[in-house]
């Protein structure tokens, strides 16, 4: 691999582009979207310190699904096509670990997906909190602490609502002693609460 740095809101790669290579973050943040016919905004996910991703364009060789945007500066590790398929012949072992991968990954779209088709915001929004955090957790442990870094905006679009309609909701789980709103991000109270929250809407 090599290492390419990103400054702020700089893309990664774009939407209907080639599939040429992974890639890995080593710092910073990566956040994934499309834009709907109208130019809104919808936020796919934000990918952290240690997760990998691009590699199911250089599977199925079709054009990248999303666009990948730097939040912040980041660095990232590139492994090109070439080197993939040379890794993938000497280990196949890998194929196991993407399928796996993959697996996860669809049922979390699953989720969410059935979360916003069934759920009432508060409980969409919970869980997507809850999502964040656990995938924040390596991050977490090393800083003892619970919380998150994102917008009222960018949870909006992860919900399909409007800002103010998620502000309006994380105003009620902070008066309910869940979560502590400060600038920037989301510091988790009550951990079992936003657990329950998501077990309980299985």
């Amino acid at each position: 691999m090599t290492q390419r740095t990103l400054s702020d809101g700089e893309a990664l790669f774009r939407i209907q582009e080639a599939s040429n290579e992974l890639y890995q973050v080593v710092s910073g943040k990566i956040k994934c979207n499309i834009y709907s016919q109208d130019g809104t905004e919808v936020v796919i996910g934000t990918l952290l310190s240690g997760e990998t991703f691009g590699e199911q364009g250089l599977i199925d060789e079709l054009p990248r699904a999303t666009n990948t945007y730097s939040v912040g500066d980041s660095v990232v590790n590139v492994l090109s096509k070439r080197h993939f398929f040379r890794l993938n012949h000497k280990h196949p072992e890998i194929n196991t670990q993407l399928l796996i991968m993959f697996s996860h990954r669809m049922r979390v779209a699953f989720e969410v997906n059935t979360d916003n088709l069934t759920l009432p915001l508060h409980q969409r929004l919970a869980r997507c909190i809850y999502r964040i955090v656990l995938n924040q957790s390596s991050k977490m442990a090393q800083n003892n602490e619970l919380e998150i870094t994102i917008s009222h905006a960018d949870l909006a679009r992860m919900v399909g609502v409007s800002r103010q309609s998620v502000s309006k909701e994380l105003k009620q789980m902070e008066r309910e002693k869940l979560i502590c709103i400060q600038y920037g991000k989301i510091v988790i109270n009550n951990m079992d609460a936003l657990s329950k929250a998501y077990h309980d809407a299985n």
